[in-house]
């Protein structure tokens, strides 16, 4: 768990935690600098939750927490990884959510029912359902719509909502190999998404709800946009063009481009050096392969290219 100055609603995403069913849960939390009460929240749950009170009460829960300097979240995660303790799963944790009981055995479960003697990466990641500040059931879109279950369609999104995720031990020591330059990823949840797949790992997607997720004003990453704010986030990215979306592929490849198929390699390639050249443009724009089953966002990053922004 990623907290900043997230005071208002940790507890209750804490509680959340603690009320998992079926399994042990080692909680490590990583606070990124708050400057509210988040510490003192901490620091009551660690204090309670400590590995000798977790013996006396014979809990299956305990909670250790750690300060390190501003990251921003996907550093902030990204540092939590390479600091969580041995286990043989591993799940992401926002601060302001509600988990359903069941979120982890669920996951679990279905990423056991994929595991084979090989140790392949696997990451599964779900359906948020949106809540307001209360935690009320907001109406509309459960969250994920647009599936990248492939690596073509993860080169051009990833969709996969990092509280959702929940990942074997080999996928979290593939990430922890590398540090890849955090200008040049978007969030640390794309970058999961985003490797497992080079590498030929397997994504599992469950389309049930497992996690109420908190829309509020100081959400890092919105799920539900108006049509205002979308236009006005296009706006911006066409004003201020990083082409991180590219950068974020050429780094899957810098990282780990020795693990991955010669296939993989070519498509990544394309997308990484297609601002490289005219030619190379052109040859991105007329891929076939490249795509997602989405014609709406293929037509977004097609002119994206077009206009050299992703």
């Amino acid at each position: 768990m990623s907290t900043y100055n997230g005071d208002r609603y940790l507890e209750n995403q804490i509680e959340s935690l603690l009320a998992q069913e079926g399994l042990e849960v080692c909680i490590l939390a990583r606070d990124d600098g708050s400057s509210d009460n988040t510490l003192e929240i901490l620091d009551r749950y660690k204090k309670e939750y400590s590995e000798e009170e977790v013996i006396n009460k014979n809990c299956n829960t305990s909670f250790d927490y750690y300060v390190g300097q501003n990251l921003g979240p996907a550093g902030s995660f990204l540092d939590l990884m390479k600091q969580a303790p041995e286990a043989e799963y591993y799940a992401l944790c926002d601060q302001d959510d509600t988990w359903l009981p069941d979120k982890l055995k669920i996951a679990v479960e279905a990423i056991k029912q994929r595991e084979g003697k090989e140790e392949t990466p696997i990451l599964y990641y779900g359906m948020p359902r949106f809540a307001d500040n209360d935690g009320n059931l907001l109406k509309g879109s459960k969250g994920i719509y647009e599936k990248s279950l492939d690596f073509p369609s993860c080169l051009i999104k990833s969709n996969s909502t990092g509280c959702t995720m929940v990942f074997n031990r080999t996928l979290l020591e593939l990430i922890n190999r590398k540090s890849p330059n955090l200008n040049t990823i978007t969030m640390h949840d794309e970058w999961l998404h985003k490797v497992c797949l080079a590498v030929g790992g397997i994504l599992i997607y469950d389309e049930d709800v497992h996690i109420l997720y908190r829309q509020h004003g100081s959400n890092t990453i919105g799920g539900q946009l108006s049509m205002r704010k979308v236009l006005k986030r296009y706006w911006k990215t066409l004003m201020e063009p990083d082409c991180i979306r590219s950068k974020c592929v050429k780094s899957v490849v810098d990282c780990y481009g020795n693990e991955m198929s010669p296939q993989n390699i070519k498509m990544a390639e394309k997308v990484a050096s297609y601002k490289n050249s005219f030619r190379k443009r052109i040859e991105l724009l007329l891929d076939k392969d490249i795509k997602m089953e989405y014609p709406k966002r293929n037509i977004m990053f097609k002119l994206a290219v077009l206009l050299g922004i992703f």
